[in-house]
Parts: C-alpha cells; structure tokens; sequence
C-alpha cells in the first residue's frame, strides 16, 4: 500500500504546527536566507495557505515576538519524521547547522518523542 503524501494526513492544527515549526528553524540562526525561504515556500505549498499569508509569516518571522517557540507536537512518528527532515533541510541551507539550530532540532525530536540518535544520523548525513 502506497503512502499518501503528508499534506494529505496531516490534520489543520498539524498543518499550522508544521509551517509554524519551519519558520522557527529558519529563523533559529538570526538571519532569512532566500534558499531558506525556497525551502519553506516548498514544504507548505500543498498545505493551501495564501501567498500573502506566507509572505507575511516568513518575512515578519524574525520581529513577530508573539509565535511561540515550542516546537510543534505532530500525531504520529512519521508525522514527526517529515517534519524533521524538512526542517533539517532548511538549517542546512546555508551549509552550516548553527547552534540555535541544531538545539531546537533536538527539542523537537525529544517533544516527538524521536531517538536522538536518528537525529544525529541524519544530521551527520548532510554534514559530509
């Protein structure tokens, strides 16, 4: 049996903790970079939202003080998992895992109740 594509299983409150997630991490080193953006835009297209809505969340991402910074809390493991691999995507963009990055990775996986240890893996793999 064929998988169906996250946007499809992934309820509107998981849809919102996604994009929102995202943002968190491609905000986590301070700075927007434009592959970055790219990279979200991507990730949450099949979700619906408006372009004008996504303009405004990513550029007002680094001024907006009132999103929280919890990471997002998904359904399910490979709910989680998808989540993960995106946002390890976007930190790596800009060839670099800063430290911000990669301990807001690592909440997330703990609230999701992911092994560190997959994590480290994946963020070993992109290092090389």
């Amino acid at each position: 049996m064929k998988s169906q594509p996250i946007h499809v299983e992934l309820d509107i409150r998981e849809r919102s903790e996604y994009f929102r997630g995202l943002l968190l991490i491609m905000a986590a080193d301070g700075d927007l970079h434009e592959m970055e953006e790219r990279l979200v835009r991507d990730a949450v297209k099949p979700f619906g939202f408006s372009e004008e809505y996504l303009d405004e969340s990513i550029h007002g991402i680094l001024k907006n003080s009132h999103v929280s910074q919890k990471p997002p809390k998904f359904n399910n493991q490979q709910h989680a998992e998808k989540f993960l691999t995106d946002a390890l995507d976007i930190a790596f963009a800009d060839n670099e895992l800063h430290e911000n990055e990669e301990h807001w990775l690592r909440a997330a996986a703990t609230e999701n109740g992911i092994d560190l240890h997959w994590l480290r893996e994946e963020i070993t793999r992109r290092e090389r």
